[in-house]
């Protein structure tokens, strides 16, 4: 009787604590994939041009092992330890073109505006693809779904310079894509850094700042010349000035809410990607819930097979 309630209890605890629920997301490399931190199996989320170079997964692990910089994980990564999530090695991947060339870091690529989202964010096309671009370094007051001071300014801004055209994306830092699949670049317009002029313009309210970045040091002088010329919302009174707490969020806090809408000129795309955020959080909140009463439940139904298995 013992022995069953053990197994059951064994049974109840794999059932309402699995361990992907510990997966971190994890930023994508430039294979398009990442490692999940609770057992150190490598996930290939989007195969890029790069990855999809390796016709098995002994390949692959070669490619991971040279372009992943999880060095815990890279080695004591085996075939084993693959997850191709349906997707078949030795071919083009889905969302590329055969024509599209491999993104790199620490290159500079030609690239086409498609659409100007906000002041920190915008869709482009690079070597024939479509990226959806957020901007290193600088963090804009919001526009489209959250509107704050300073949000719609910063986003003309940005738009304005764009429209100029000549753009040349930078790539940077240690991995090409965040979290939510966007190209993280610098922004070059003509000889123009569009993160520096839109800092000088006073349009800046912060900086996310996750390892060493190339032209740190320009954005961080072009926001100390901004507060001494009273640029931009530096040159209004505190308490039009964005809240000092907020601009204590990291990035990854300030963009969960941010999202890769039309542009704000759009009233219908907007109000209905507006209902689609919304929903978005109504269905976060309520995953949130059903897990904790899930714990609960399983924690109680533990706890009285152990009782039970004492008697």
């Amino acid at each position: 009787m013992r022995k069953l309630a053990n197994l059951l209890a064994a049974a109840l605890f794999i059932l309402f604590f699995p361990t992907s629920s510990f997966a971190h997301p994890g930023t994508l490399d430039e294979l398009g994939g990442h490692f999940r931190n609770s057992d150190c199996v490598y996930l290939l989320h989007e195969p890029t041009a790069l990855a999809m170079q390796a016709k098995n997964k002994a390949e692959l692990v070669q490619l991971v092992k040279k372009y992943n910089s999880n060095a815990k994980c890279t080695r004591q990564l085996t075939v084993d330890k693959i997850d191709l999530e349906g997707h078949t090695l030795g071919g083009v991947p889905a969302t590329k073109s055969s024509s599209s060339a491999t993104l790199r870091l620490g290159k500079k690529y030609p690239a086409t505006l498609v659409e100007c989202i906000d002041g920190d964010t915008a869709k482009f096309i690079v070597n024939g693809r479509e990226y959806t671009t957020r901007f290193l370094f600088i963090d804009t007051p919001e526009s489209t779904i959250e509107v704050e001071p300073y949000g719609k300014e910063a986003s003309r801004f940005t738009c304005s310079l764009l429209k100029q055209g000549n753009i040349t994306l930078e790539t940077d830092g240690s991995t090409l894509f965040d979290k939510y699949h966007r190209l993280l670049a610098w922004v070059w317009v003509g000889d123009k850094l569009l993160q520096e002029e839109v800092t000088k313009a006073g349009l800046v309210e912060d900086f996310y700042d996750y390892g060493d970045y190339k032209y740190e040091g320009r954005i961080r002088d072009a926001m100390a010349e901004a507060k001494r010329n009273g640029a931009g919302m530096y040159g209004r009174s505190s308490a039009q000035k964005p809240d000092s707490s907020r601009q204590q969020q990291t990035a990854e806090e300030k963009t969960e809410s941010k999202k890769t809408t039309p542009a704000p000129n759009s009233p219908a795309q907007e109000n209905e990607a507006q209902h689609d955020d919304q929903q978005k959080q109504h269905d976060a909140e309520s995953d949130k819930t059903n897990s904790f009463l899930y714990l609960l439940i399983g924690a109680v139904a533990i706890i009285i097979i152990y009782a039970f298995a004492r008697k």
